[in-house]
Order: C-alpha cells, then structure tokens, then sequence
C-alpha cells in the first residue's frame, strides 16, 4: 500500500470542507506522516465532528493490517466488527506517496486530489495501560484500485466523498453490510492526479518542514 500520507490544507479549510465542530489537534504542512506517528482524524463525539489526535496505527503496531486494513475482510476479523459498528473516523489527507523502482533508481508517486483534500475512512480503538494512560490509535481502510491508481498498485486507501463520509460518520449506522457496501467506491478518475518526486526533492520537502511529537 502507501508509504506515507501528506497534510498541508490549513484548519479553517477542514473545518468547511468536513463540517468539524471542533479541533483539538490539527498541524498544518506536514509533507511526510508515516506509519506509528500522530495523525488528526475525525470521529463523531456526542453528536459533534471533532478533529483529533490519534496514532496511526493499530495496537499491537506489528500486525500486519494495523496501518492499513482490507475493506473486504472486515467482516471476517472480530476485533475490525466490533469497532466497525461503533469506532469509525475519517482522516483528512492532501496527498498519499508510493514508491517505486524504475531500473535501479525508487520514484515517488504521490496522488492528490483534484482540489479541497481526500477524507479516507479508518477505524479507531482506545488502549489504556494499567497506570490509566490512555493511546489513541488508528488504522486506514484501502479498496481496489481505480483506473488511475491501478497502474501502480492493486490497492488504494478508500477515499470519501462528502455523502459517503456523512454516513460513515454517522453513529446510527451499524449494519456491517452497509458499512462494508461504503468502501466499494466508483471508478472516478477525477478523484487524483499523479505527480513523480525523485527522492531528493521529496527528501528537501522533508527537512524543509518539522515534524510534530506524539503528545
């Protein structure tokens, strides 16, 4: 799947584009989030849409869909059943990169979206260790490629369109099947663009920019 996702939209922008009620953590240029780091995603919290933190990447952070979970066998997991019902988020996302090798050199591809930024859905869980502290984490939901992204990859992350994401967000939805029916997005090329970055300049892109701590 993807590398890394980028965020570089400012706060005001999410606010209008995903309806937020409120934020309570949001970082602006972040042109590289990997896997384990924080990342802001949106949950529906007493009826409200609140951005907040949460660590990409579910407990135990070596399981192998703990960053990014198959739609299709969501159904077929008991632990990806229970929080399907109840523990849904959309993280808001500029761009996604995935590498690749031309002859002996890697490239970057990184789609964006045509304008505004990419809602994929997630799903969350809370962990609390015994002393009481509690680890927001998250993992992102991936569909089959579109005609766009299928050149390079067999997976893509399951991108929301702003119907989709009113019902995924919504608390009174709870029928597995209707979830699952949500990912099984249309073949919509208008959804990215593709631009190649060497390397080098996604490196400078990098060290241009900090990188916020996990709080």
């Amino acid at each position: 799947m993807c590398n890394s996702i980028s965020v570089v939209a400012e706060a005001s922008e999410l606010i209008q584009q995903f309806k937020l009620d409120h934020v309570l953590f949001y970082t602006s240029n972040r042109y590289e989030i990997n896997p384990t780091q924080s990342v802001s995603a949106i949950i529906t919290r007493k009826d409200e849409r609140v951005l907040d933190e949460f660590r990409w990447g579910l407990m135990p952070f070596w399981a192998k869909d703990s960053i990014w979970a198959d739609s299709g066998s969501l159904l077929d997991k008991r632990a990806f059943r229970r929080i399907l019902q109840k523990q849904r988020c959309i993280i808001p996302c500029s761009g996604y990169f995935v590498s690749q090798m031309e002859g002996k050199r890697k490239v970057w591809i990184k789609f964006t979206p045509k304008s505004g930024s990419f809602g994929i859905a997630g799903l969350y869980d809370v962990w609390r260790s015994a002393s009481g502290d509690e680890l927001r984490t998250c993992t992102m939901l991936t569909t089959e490629a579109n005609r766009v992204v299928s050149p390079y990859h067999h997976r893509m992350p399951a991108i929301m369109d702003q119907e989709r994401t009113d019902q995924w967000l919504q608390p009174g939805l709870k029928d597995p099947l209707a979830l699952q029916a949500l990912l099984s997005l249309p073949d919509h090329e208008a959804m990215v663009s593709i631009q190649l970055t060497s390397p080098e300049q996604k490196l400078e892109a990098d060290l241009a920019l900090p990188e916020p701590g996990w709080a």
